[in-house]
């Protein structure tokens, strides 16, 4: 009996193998086609060659390859000046910052429309001619070469006066107080994972107006994939799933404008969607993002808006947590508090809409108990947490 069951585990162990190998030359064989489009050449890996290469060094050539191809730039010229016409809309001073602007479609378009000052940052070595040549026809135009998704990194280094630092990327940029108007605007795709991780790192920076919300409201316009603007519109009741503790602050801390939508094709190189997904429909949302002009005065209690952002990201990580018990956790016996503003026991903190969890906060934070209570020191662990990595490992949920 031993022998036969030792046999079948032998069995099912070598199905897994094959099949992990067939996964991997699958994604090696989407690797080539989607690398095709950007003109570089990729050696091409013999199935023999594959079957007799250890499975860690496959993974981590997949991964180099796919990291190659982390940035994506707008290369649909009609749409390119779509994109630009939003972009400088009542725009008659101030900078307009471009994030990877690969050979420059957009940034013709933008500054043809006789916008003030234009700064791209790219880090791309082989779009550094195109980019060149456009600064030589425009004296507006700014070429940085550095990786502007690289400003968490800045953000925790101890030294910001390196070549490619802080003060390389905001020179001459005006620090504005927060109802005195917007300092400049961005533009990016949010399309890798490094975007999206530093999508969410701006819901972190301006709850404590730091990095690029440290000189005022600046407008953010971005080309979101269809997964991401899910997680932006989502609503408790109607999108449950897609309803996040980034959903949430999103829709605190900004006022979100839907402007247009574009297919896929509008960016290079060119996503690999589905052709099911294609049929249904797949788009990027083009929208803008301007943080409130109460955020810092009326908007949460005492402004305390860390505080806020705290509560909201640990009790909507999961959001089917029941309120009143989370709450006692935090302020034993307040339950009875709670339910005499309409919530019951069975009440999730995924069902209340942003509003909702604003109003609960502002609650929470008015008692008395509140700078005693367990929720603080939570908090000043969290904090301690986060100075010492750069992302969170939940950033990108």
């Amino acid at each position: 009996m031993l022998f036969r069951t030792s046999k079948s585990f032998q069995i099912i162990f070598k199905c897994l193998n094959h099949l992990e190998h067939f996964y991997v030359l699958k994604r090696i064989n989407w690797c080539h086609n989607r690398y095709a489009c950007t003109g570089k050449k990729l050696s091409k890996s013999s199935k023999y060659e594959i079957k007799n290469k250890p499975l860690k060094c496959i993974r981590k050539s997949i991964h180099s390859r796919l990291k190659l191809n982390e940035h994506c730039f707008v290369n649909d010229l009609a749409n390119a000046d779509s994109i630009a016409t939003h972009l400088c809309e009542d725009w008659k001073d101030g900078y307009v910052f471009e994030i990877n602007p690969g050979p420059g479609n957009l940034s013709r378009a933008i500054l043809k429309l006789g916008v003030p000052h234009l700064r791209v940052f790219e880090k791309n070595e082989e779009f550094f001619p195109l980019l060149m040549d456009i600064s030589k026809e425009y004296s507006n135009f700014e070429v940085i070469e550095d990786d502007f998704f690289s400003l968490p990194s800045l953000e925790r280094a101890a030294d910001y006066t390196s070549k490619n630092g802080w003060n390389n990327f905001f020179h001459n940029i005006p620090q504005l107080f927060w109802k005195d108007g917007v300092p400049f605007r961005i533009f990016s795709i949010i399309y890798s994972k490094k975007s999206i991780k530093f999508l969410r790192y701006l819901l972190a920076a301006l709850s404590n107006q730091a990095t690029i919300f440290s000189y005022g409201r600046c407008e953010l316009f971005f080309l979101l994939p269809q997964l991401e603007y899910s997680y932006l519109t989502a609503e408790p009741k109607e999108n449950f799933a897609m309803y996040r503790w980034s959903t949430v602050l999103y829709k605190i801390f900004f006022e979100i404008k839907f402007l247009n939508k574009f297919t896929p094709d509008i960016i290079s190189p060119t996503p690999p969607i589905s052709s099911k997904k294609m049929k249904n429909g797949h788009y990027f949302y083009f929208v803008r993002l301007t943080p409130r002009l109460d955020l810092f005065s009326s908007l949460v209690n005492d402004n305390k808006l860390q505080d806020f952002y705290f509560f909201i990201k640990h009790n909507l990580v999961r959001r089917s947590g029941l309120v009143i018990p989370v709450m006692e956790g935090w302020v034993p016996l307040c339950g009875p508090r709670l339910i005499k503003e309409g919530m019951n026991v069975y009440t999730r903190f995924g069902d209340l809409s942003p509003e909702q969890l604003l109003m609960l906060f502002n609650q929470f934070s008015s008692w008395p108990e509140y700078e005693e209570s367990v929720f603080q020191l939570s908090m000043k662990k969290f904090q301690m947490r986060r100075s010492s990595v750069l992302f969170d490992d939940d950033e990108s949920s």
